[in-house]
């Protein structure tokens, strides 16, 4: 073979060789342990609670731990343990944070729902990062407020509440209404289709609000009182006869200035005890935790012995239309029938 041909043979399989450590080199990179930890970081998810109260002296805060986060972990007592001595937590109004907090201890209990008690570190007179940041007493009595672990918050300038107009309930009703015939019940009962809250709330970034209503349709034949006659035959009814129903709707304009009617959350379920009826749902709070465009919303549900709350994550799909998922549990499904 003439030197130049072994030469330029040589020079090939040289390039080929860099190449291929350079892909190698590359791909280690993205697989290293430091990369895994970021992504890792990046899809643990941001600890919410939903503040419940305080002591008086403010020394003790409680909070509604969401079940989601509950079944993610396995039990109240893992989320507890996940928690050190130490961490520091926010309280936020929608998005807005009003005041922090240390903790020197976390217990739980799972009276009348899974419920997280924060014992308040004091502050150190010689921490200066601690400065101006501890909690005011009228924060404590402020409404809507969340609990969010502090080195994880994402905030901004943005307002995510707003005023709703005046007399906006007939437009909640008459937009909302079907939604209920798709969950099963009858179109003559969806007249009887109650409003338990209401909020407008800016939700894809457009500073207009949107509007997010908890709506329930309660059985008709359900007794009033607790006469145990009345509920014994209520509840020897068949379960569709026994059904009711519940939701938590959002409205935002079309593209023809019109509104449109959406659920985010709905419930359906028949009545099987006395005194039973469905839960209500109400928005509680917003908060950006993930980074993408659109804030995770905090909803609580209200039950007749029990207070639970759920986080969701908000998304739009390739047509336009809005998708909701369990930030906690991806795959949980919105559409709870019993």
């Amino acid at each position: 073979m003439p030197f130049r041909q072994f030469r330029a043979k040589i020079y090939r399989s040289l390039c080929l060789l860099c190449i291929t450590l350079g892909i190698a080199i590359g791909l280690n990179a993205c697989i290293s342990p430091s990369n895994d930890k970021k992504t890792e970081e990046a899809k643990s998810p941001v600890p919410i609670f939903l503040f419940l109260q305080a002591s008086p002296d403010g020394k003790t805060i409680e909070g509604i731990v969401p079940s989601d986060l509950v079944e993610q972990f396995g039990s109240l007592d893992r989320v507890i343990q996940s928690i050190p001595a130490g961490s520091k937590f926010s309280l936020m109004q929608f998005g807005k944070p009003l005041g922090t907090f240390q903790v020197s201890a976390i217990r739980g209990s799972d009276a009348f729902g899974a419920i997280a008690s924060f014992k308040v570190q004091a502050p150190d007179s010689n921490d200066k990062s601690q400065s101006g940041k501890s909690l005011a007493p009228e924060v404590l009595r402020q409404p809507n407020l969340t609990i969010v672990a502090s080195d994880r918050i994402n905030t901004s300038d943005r307002n995510y509440f707003f005023n709703c107009p005046n007399k906006i309930q007939p437009l909640v009703l008459e937009k909302s209404r079907n939604l209920f015939v798709k969950l099963g019940a009858s179109p003559a009962a969806t007249a009887q289709v109650s409003i338990a809250s209401l909020v407008c709330a800016d939700i894809n970034g457009d500073n207009q609000p949107e509007i997010i209503a908890g709506l329930r349709l309660d059985n008709p034949l359900r007794p009033a009182g607790l006469s145990a006659q009345a509920w014994k035959e209520f509840l020897s009814l068949p379960a569709t006869q026994r059904q009711e129903y519940s939701m938590l709707v959002m409205l935002s304009k079309g593209a023809n200035d019109d509104w449109i009617s959406e659920p985010i959350l709905t419930h359906t379920r028949a009545l099987s005890y006395v005194n039973d009826s469905v839960s209500s749902y109400a928005l509680y709070g917003i908060q950006e935790v993930n980074g993408d465009r659109y804030p995770e919303i905090i909803v609580q549900e209200i039950g007749l012995n029990s207070l639970d709350v759920r986080v969701f994550t908000p998304s739009l799909n390739a047509q336009g239309k809005w998708q909701w998922r369990s930030y906690y549990q991806n795959q949980r499904s919105l559409n709870i029938v019993q």
